[in-house]
């Protein structure tokens, strides 16, 4: 408790900054969201009443009550490390709450690390590596490369436009099928053109919301995580609406829409630099601190080849619970170490890496494209992955103590 008596008001010019903060960033779920607030509450010598839902959260405090309606988003990662900091000062008595609340609205002011130009390289980057991780050709390459760029310009000229921000991911899916079509057409790729789409789309794919939205349903938060995965699956559905809205405007057959693996050429060092690649791509996107990106990568790394392994020897859903479970001890374990980044930057672009939402996506774009049975089998692949991760991070949270949480 701090020695100096807080008052009602002071409080809550803190804790009302904070809850919009945390819920216009709860992206990931709101798992430690509430318990945040009520430490801090406590910490200040009261108590506070918070809910969180997916896009709303109220707050009262000593009969006063603020409540926040904000879209769930992921936020700047350099302001999550900065938010780290702010806590633990706050836990080990050396700021006031007006010092507080002075130096939170100064983090949230803060502006994004990497400038629009880096952030478009980024998204190619982003795009490159995952791509390696799907087909590692150097088709996948150039043509991730190709389709990145058009991605990364979209997200950065949408970016503060809403109406934008709202089409995107159809425009996404549109330009991108349009593309990749037209390559397949005149026969300069080889295999199915689903793989050389996909991602160039991951960053729309919201494979991490339909995990949170697991986790809070195996966490009895019902409102929340049902919500979250209606969304989820809008989002799946417009992606996969612009592609067939693609194979409209070429007036190709849907059936040109179909999935065919193409052996790698380029080696097992090509597949880890991918991973590298990606890592870089995740530190412009969702403006990482540079000294965050080794440790980011570190586990990033780490995830993809504990899934790899595990996944190898008995099969997927055994590799990604594995590796889902690892990769939520290791962010965990390390976030509360002071001088680290926080578990939510370390896991996130690891948490990238076991991808069941590009699953759900392949399952409907091969449907669209009138293999039925192919779909199916990727919509049920996406089920069973997402459960999987879900059910290994509830695991690793159990084992290793508190709960997801952004400050460590």
């Amino acid at each position: 408790m701090t020695a100096v008596p807080v008052t009602e008001d002071d409080l809550l010019a803190l804790l009302g900054p904070l809850t919009e903060w945390l819920l216009s960033s709860s992206f990931e779920g709101t798992m430690r969201c509430e318990a945040t607030v009520r430490e801090i509450a406590a910490h200040y010598g009261h108590d506070a009443e918070v809910t969180f839902l997916a896009d709303a959260a109220i707050l009262t405090v000593a009969g006063h009550t603020l409540s926040y309606s904000r879209e769930p988003g992921v936020p700047p990662l350099h302001q999550v490390t900065r938010f780290k900091h702010l806590v633990a000062e706050i836990h080990r008595g050396g700021l006031s709450v007006g010092v507080a609340t002075r130096r939170l609205a100064q983090i949230r002011a803060m502006p994004v690390r990497w400038s629009k130009p880096w952030q478009v390289a980024g998204l190619v980057c982003f795009t490159v590596g995952f791509g390696i991780s799907v087909q590692a050709t150097w088709q996948q390459v150039v043509v991730s490369a190709l389709t990145g760029l058009l991605v990364g310009v979209l997200v950065v000229a949408g970016a503060g436009r809403r109406r934008l921000m709202l089409i995107s991911p159809f425009l996404a899916s549109l330009l991108v099928t349009v593309v990749v079509l037209l390559l397949t057409e005149r026969g300069l790729i080889d295999g199915g053109p689903i793989q050389l789409i996909v991602p160039a789309l991951f960053y729309f794919i919201p494979g991490d919301a339909i995990t949170a939205a697991a986790l809070e349903l195996a966490d009895n938060r019902i409102t929340a995580g049902a919500s979250r995965l209606v969304y989820s699956f809008v989002v799946l559905l417009v992606l996969a609406f612009g592609a067939l809205a693609a194979t409209v405007l070429l007036q190709v057959p849907q059936s040109r829409l179909f999935d065919v693996t193409v052996p790698g050429n380029l080696g097992p060092f090509g597949v880890w630099g991918g991973w590298v690649l990606f890592a870089l791509g995740v530190m412009l996107t969702f403006s990482m601190a540079p000294r965050d990106f080794p440790w980011a990568l570190g586990l990033i790394l780490l995830t993809a080849a504990v899934t790899e392994v595990v996944t190898r020897a008995f099969g997927d859903p055994a590799g990604t619970f594995t590796g889902a479970f690892v990769m939520t001890a290791s962010a965990l374990l390390l976030g509360r170490r002071p001088g680290l980044p926080p578990a939510y930057v370390l896991y996130l672009g690891a948490f990238y890496v076991l991808t069941p939402g590009s699953h759900g996506l392949r399952g409907l774009e091969s449907w669209i494209g009138g293999h039925e049975i192919q779909g199916v089998a990727g919509i049920a692949d996406m089920v069973g992955l997402f459960t999987a991760i879900a059910v290994g991070m509830l695991v690793a949270a159990a084992a290793v103590g508190p709960g997801l949480t952004r400050q460590g």
